[in-house]
């Protein structure tokens, strides 16, 4: 049962790196430091009980498939995030369709048949969103510091948010 669970932590550890690198947000947060921490004090914790040192190799294991799991994270990110910049004005004029035939906007970016939604991710999903608005949309997506987004006006344009 020991095994087990300390199998369990390790596959946490890869998957909590893998889902908080995949945060737009590229700071470290608090819950990445304690997923982090939580992962490494357990493997430790539920390494072999006679061996300090393979306590320790569970607790290094565990560290290790954390920041395999954030680069992993980090490439499946900055993919996403190439596929909404390449695949934006795709967007667009699939939402201009929708309204020539439609006469409005979607409410929900569900309503727009035969679109595949751009950067699409394993845990995450997109980091492209969309929202319908007064007299048109807003289409968005931010990559760290900066913040995409257009318009049914204005094409895609970048503007750096400051802290």
């Amino acid at each position: 049962m020991r095994y087990l669970l300390l199998a369990l932590v390790l596959a946490v550890s890869l998957v909590g790196g893998f889902y908080f690198r995949g945060d737009v947000d590229h700071s470290v947060s608090v819950p990445t430091v304690i997923v982090l921490s939580v992962c490494v004090v357990a493997a430790d914790l539920l390494g072999p009980p006679k061996s300090r040192s393979g306590r320790i190799a569970a607790a290094v294991v565990a560290g290790l498939l954390f920041a395999v799991g954030w680069h992993l994270g980090g490439r499946e990110l900055e993919t996403a995030i190439g596929d909404c910049a390449q695949r934006a004005e795709e967007v667009r004029a699939a939402l201009a369709e929708h309204r020539q035939h439609t006469g409005s906007y979607p409410e929900s970016r569900d309503e727009l048949e035969g679109l595949a939604w751009p950067g699409e991710r394993l845990l995450r999903g997109s980091p492209l969103r969309y929202m319908r608005t007064e007299d048109g949309y807003l289409l968005w997506y931010q990559d760290g510091a900066l913040r995409f987004s257009a318009t049914h006006e204005h094409e895609l344009s970048v503007e750096r948010q400051y802290r």
